[in-house]
C-alpha cells in the first residue's frame, strides 16, 4: 500500500518483502540522491548493483569465510563473553544495556573490523551521526555537520589502522581488504568500513538485548532453551521476534503491478522486514518469542544480493559465546521490571534498557 505520510509503496507480506530484494529485475538498490552519499562521505556498495556492487563485497568476504569462523573468531568472541561476563560478577542487579550490550558490540566490532584504536564511545558517536545523516530527507545542515565531523574523524582511524594492517595482515575486514592483490580503492574501502560501523555496532546492540528480554520475559521458553541448548534457535527466534533494523528502501527499475497496486518505474520503495517476520501466513502467533517454533528463514539480515554479509558472524557471537556464557555463569538471571522495559525506533528498534537481578 501507499502511505502518505512518508510518500512511499511499503511491502509487508514476506513473499513480497523477499521480492523486493531478490527481484533484479524490477528492484535496485542503484542510487546516487539519497541523504547517504553526504552522510557517508561517497557512495556506499549498499547503494550500487551488478559489478560494482559484487567487486565491492567480495573484497570483504574473506574476513566471513566458514572456516575462519570456528577456527578464528569463535575464539575471539570466547574471549570477549568472558571478560565482560567477570566484571559483571561483581554486581548483583544491572542494566545490561550499558554494562553488557554496548561493550559488546562495539568490542565484537572492532575485532571483526579492525579498529582496535576506535573506542566504544568514538563507535556509538559515530554511528549516530551517520544514521542520522542517512535519514536527513530534509538535508538539515546542522545534522550533515555532524555527519561531516565523524566522516573525518574515522577517515583518520582507518587511514591509521590501514598502516597497521598493511604491515601485520591479520583476518579482520579491514585488514582483508587493503591486502587484497588489486584492492578496491581507498575511497571505497573507508564508505564501505562506515557502512558496516553505522549498521553493525546499533543492531548488534539491538538484538543482543531484544532476545535477551524475548528470553527473560518468556520463563518457559528460558527453561527450554537451557535445558535444550538450543542457542541457535534462540538466537533466530530473536532476529525474527523483532528484527533490529526493520525497512530497506529499494528503487522500481521496471514497472510493475503488485497486489492490484500500480508501482511506476523510479519509485523508492519500502520493504519492512520487521512485518515479513510476523506474517500470519507464516508462523502462528508470531507476536509470542517462542524459540521452539518450527524454523523458518526470517529476513532479518535481508536478502538477495544485498543480504548481510555479517550475519552468520552475529549468530556466532550470539549463539555459541554469549547466551551459554552469560545463563551458565548467571543461570538465577531475571527480569527486575518487565513491564519497565520499553523499546524504541522504527529503522532501529531495541530496548532503551535491560535492568536484570544476576542472583
Amino acid at each position: 500500500m501507499r502511505l502518505k505520510a512518508i510518500g512511499r509503496i511499503v511491502f509487508t507480506k514476506a513473499e513480497d518483502v523477499y521480492r523486493v530484494k531478490a527481484d533484479i529485475e524490477h528492484f535496485g538498490s542503484f542510487d546516487t540522491t539519497s541523504p547517504m552519499q553526504r552522510a557517508f562521505g561517497g557512495h556506499t556498495l549498499m547503494r550500487k548493483d551488478g559489478c560494482e556492487h559484487m567487486r565491492e563485497r567480495r573484497a570483504m568476504v574473506g574476513a566471513f569465510e566458514p572456516s575462519l569462523l570456528h577456527n578464528h573468531w569463535q575464539t575471539e568472541f570466547d574471549a570477549l563473553t568472558e571478560t565482560l561476563l567477570d566484571e559483571l560478577a561483581q554486581l548483583t542487579t544491572v542494566d545490561l544495556f550499558p554494562a553488557l550490550a554496548v561493550p559488546l558490540s562495539a568490542g565484537y566490532l572492532k575485532l571483526v573490523l579492525g579498529i582496535e584504536q576506535a573506542t566504544d564511545a568514538q563507535l556509538f558517536r559515530w554511528a549516530q551521526a551517520l544514521i542520522r545523516g542517512a535519514m536527513n530527507a530534509g538535508l538539515d545542515p546542522e545534522i550533515f555537520q555532524e555527519s561531516d565531523q565523524a566522516n573525518s574523524e574515522m577517515n583518520e582511524c582507518l587511514d591509521q589502522m590501514i598502516e597497521r594492517h598493511l604491515r601485520n595482515p591479520n583476518c579482520s575486514v579491514l585488514s582483508v581488504m587493503v591486502n587484497q592483490p588489486d584492492p578496491i580503492p581507498l575511497s571505497q574501502i573507508r564508505t564501505n568500513m562506515k557502512i558496516c560501523i553505522g549498521g553493525a555496532v546499533v543492531e548488534t546492540r539491538d538484538a543482543v538485548l531484544s532476545t535477551l528480554y524475548g528470553l527473560l520475559s518468556n520463563p518457559e521458553q528460558l527453561r527450554y532453551s537451557i535445558d535444550q541448548n538450543a542457542w541457535d534457535r534462540v538466537c533466530e527466534e530473536g532476529l525474527r521476534w523483532m528484527a533490529p533494523i526493520q525497512a530497506s528502501p529499494r528503487i522500481v527499475k521496471k514497472s510493475l503491478v503488485m497486489r492490484g497496486v500500480n508501482i511506476p518505474k523510479g519509485e523508492t520503495v519500502m520493504a519492512i522486514q520487521a512485518s515479513a517476520n510476523h506474517d500470519e501466513d507464516i508462523w502462528d502467533q508470531p507476536h509470542l518469542f517462542n524459540p521452539q517454533r518450527e524454523p523458518h528463514g526470517n529476513q532479518a539480515f535481508g536478502d538477495g544480493s544485498h543480504q548481510c554479509l555479517g550475519g552468520n558472524i552475529y549468530r556466532l557471537l550470539v549463539s555459541k559465546a554469549v547466551l551459554p556464557k552469560l545463563f551458565e555463569r548467571f543461570p538465577a538471571l531475571s527480569l527486575v521490571n518487565q513491564k519497565a522495559v520499553k523499546f524504541t525506533g522504527f529503522a532501529f528498534r531495541g530496548p532503551t534498557s535491560l535492568p536484570v537481578n544476576l542472583r
